[in-house]
This record gives structure tokens, sequence and C-alpha cells, in this order.
């Protein structure tokens, strides 16, 4: 069951669950692919002290060209929590670490993937609470489903929301989305079914009334006449 704590109390579990991998004192990389100064950075200071900047090319690299699943596990904790503090500003490094992490995480060690599931659930009420985001909502979506974790909850607490920037992060969706052209996974109907429902159009209608700005007011109203577009075409 997918619960929505605070991100500090998700992040820190995170750390105290793998804080049994140490820094590995031998160094395992590819002296074609990955540069001498690029294994320092990750190294110079302490891992929670670490930066975006300092562990992007890790992001990358880590378990083809760079270190072992170890290592991975002991950067994990400092790249999420700069994932969803939004210091990571390609979205594209971001969906790659969090797919390496999908290839792994359900062979690890119960407190380990008890911990990311929290991380997960303290993120999302973050990510809603601030438009826009580097790595946006249907990135968080979508990473989700990879890990094979349900987004029904997650489309529920959405609902919950009656904050503006949740409601921009849900026009931007219906803005982006082409409906059925991303892919045919179930995660992605249950997201296309949910977007086509009332509460979507509830919260567009309602965000649109009490917009701050003009263009915000603009934004959200075009998105909903978007979706009475696709639901018209939709009818016999």
């Amino acid at each position: 069951m997918i619960g929505f704590p605070d991100l500090g109390e998700g992040t820190e579990r995170l750390y105290s669950a793998f804080a049994r991998y140490p820094l590995p004192t031998e160094l395992d990389y590819c002296e074609h692919c990955v540069t001498p100064g690029e294994v320092a950075a990750t190294r110079a200071r302490p891992l929670r002290l670490l930066t975006a900047d300092d562990l992007h090319p890790l992001m990358w690299k880590a378990l083809g060209t760079w270190g072992d699943e170890a290592e991975l596990k002991h950067f994990l904790p400092r790249v999420l929590e700069l994932i969803a503090d939004d210091e990571v500003h390609e979205e594209a490094v971001a969906s790659i670490f969090l797919g390496k992490v999908a290839l792994l995480w359900r062979a690890w060690p119960d407190d380990e993937r008890a911990a990311i599931e929290t991380f997960l659930g303290a993120w999302w009420p973050t990510t809603l609470s601030e438009f826009p985001r580097e790595f946006s909502a249907f990135s968080f979506l979508e990473s989700n489903a990879e890990l094979s974790v349900p987004i029904k909850p997650y489309l529920a607490h959405w609902e919950t929301r009656e904050d503006e920037a949740a409601a921009r992060h849900l026009a931007w969706l219906v803005a982006d989305l082409w409906f059925g052209a991303f892919t045919d996974a179930a995660w992605f109907a249950t997201l296309e079914h949910w977007v086509e429902g009332s509460a979507v159009t509830r919260l567009l209608n309602a965000a649109a009334s009490t917009a701050s700005t003009p263009d915000a007011a603009v934004e959200l109203s075009r998105a909903r006449e978007l979706l009475d577009q696709c639901q018209t075409a939709e009818e016999p």
C-alpha cells in the first residue's frame, strides 16, 4: 500500500536502508568510457553533499561501464534525493538511472524495497506541489510503472489536490498526451482512462476559475477544451 509521508522522512529511510553499502575502495570502470575526473568527482565529498553534476556520468554509466550493483546501491539514496529535489536537469538521465534500478530492485532485501516504495510515495506530492518540474508527473508515473509499482494510488491522490500547481501538471498532461500513442501497456491504459474521467474535468474547471494569472487560466481552459475534443472524437 503506497503512503504519502514527508519527503524528508522518506529520504532518511533511503539513506538508512542503503547505508550497508560503503563506497568501494577498488575502482571498477572502463577507462575508455569513464574518465578519472568523473570518478574523482564522486569521491570528492561526502555522499550527501554530492551534486547532480558530480553524479551525472554515473547515472548514465552505472552497471554498464562503471561499477557494480553494490556501487549503484551506495549512490542510490543521493541520486534519488537529487531527482526528487529537481536538481537533475536532464529528464532522460533521471529516467535511465531509474530504469537501472527497475531491472534489479525486486530481488533486493525487503527493507531496501520498502525504503524505495516509501520514498516514491513521499516524492509524488512534492512533484505535484511545484510546476514546472524537470522530472515531470508523467515521467514519474512512467518510472513507477517500470518499477512495477501501481499508479492508481498516485492518481487517487492527484484527485484530492486543489492547488494550482497540481492542476497545471494535469493541464500539461492533457495537452501533451496523445492518447494511445505512447504505449499499449496496462499502466498507460489506466492513466488514459483516468484522464478521460470526471475527476480530471472537475479539477481543470475548478483551477481555471481561480487561476492566479491570465496565462495560467488560458493554459487550464485550453486543456479542458482539448479534453472535450478528445471525448467528442471518441463518441460513435
